[in-house]
């Protein structure tokens, strides 16, 4: 589906193409519970030192799944490399909207480089956590505080999601996603260094929004890398982000160790 266009496709077709776990290498369910097995550990660890390079995790979830607590499956990695660890916590739908989620990744965000004040700083999120994270580095009170972000199979044109029942808690409009998209927001000076990467095992949707919201920023002068991972999906992507011999994790490391 190379030639997919989402305003012209049936809604089952926008669906399937949003709907990650029927392109996967592995169930969707087993993957939660995975999440959850190897963050359990590390659930009342202390993974920050201040001064430390710090990774700050924005987990997905389509806004209305996961939380925190399952989002600590990098830890191991983190405290081999000397890198703070620290995953934000914020309100699903439908219980909180996704621009009042925005709010409060922004706000968890700043507490914690305010409390850290790590030597340098990468936001990274995964699929609707990469969402997050694109709006958080929008944000005026975090320009020039974020050396890179390492966004994961993100959705940085929200109008689609509105054609799927994954939108029933979330309650958006055509007006509403298009205000939350920043692939459709005016640009801003984002940080110095991104990485865009979505895994081969995903729908071509994701891939195409990957490559546009990479060469978005690339024109507005940041240095991007694009990449679509082998062997990798949607889910099994972030497991990558801080572990050395693996592409995302290479970069990751070299940025936060400089």
């Amino acid at each position: 589906m190379s030639n997919f266009l989402w305003s012209d496709a049936t809604d089952e077709d926008v669906d399937l193409q949003y709907s990650p776990s029927r392109f996967a290498l592995r169930p969707l369910d087993e993957y939660l519970v995975e999440y959850a097995t190897l963050s359990q550990p590390y659930r009342n660890s202390s993974l920050t030192v201040p001064g430390q390079p710090l990774l700050v995790y924005i987990h997905g979830g389509y806004w209305q799944r996961l939380s925190a607590a399952d989002s600590l499956f990098n830890a191991p990695d983190a405290l081999a490399h000397g890198v703070s660890l620290h995953a934000v916590e914020y309100t699903l739908a439908p219980h909180a909207t996704v621009a009042q989620i925005i709010d409060e990744c922004v706000v968890d965000v700043q507490n914690v480089l305010n409390t850290l004040q790590p030597s340098r700083v990468v936001v990274a999120g995964c699929s609707a956590g990469a969402h997050l994270v694109a709006m958080c580095a929008r944000h005026a009170s975090l320009q020039g505080r974020l050396h890179a972000v390492a966004l994961l199979s993100g959705i940085y044109d929200v109008r689609p999601i509105v054609r799927t029942p994954t939108n029933d808690p979330l309650g958006l409009t055509n007006e509403t996603a298009a205000d939350i998209s920043p692939q459709l927001l005016a640009p801003v000076a984002s940080p110095p260094h991104a990485l865009l990467a979505v895994g081969q095992h995903e729908s071509a949707e994701f891939i195409r929004q990957n490559r546009e919201y990479g060469e978005l920023l690339q024109r507005n002068g940041a240095q991007v890398t694009i990449d679509v991972v082998e062997n990798r999906d949607h889910f099994n992507l972030p497991y990558d982000l801080l572990r050395k011999g693996t592409r995302v994790g290479d970069w990751v490391l070299a940025q936060l160790k400089g």
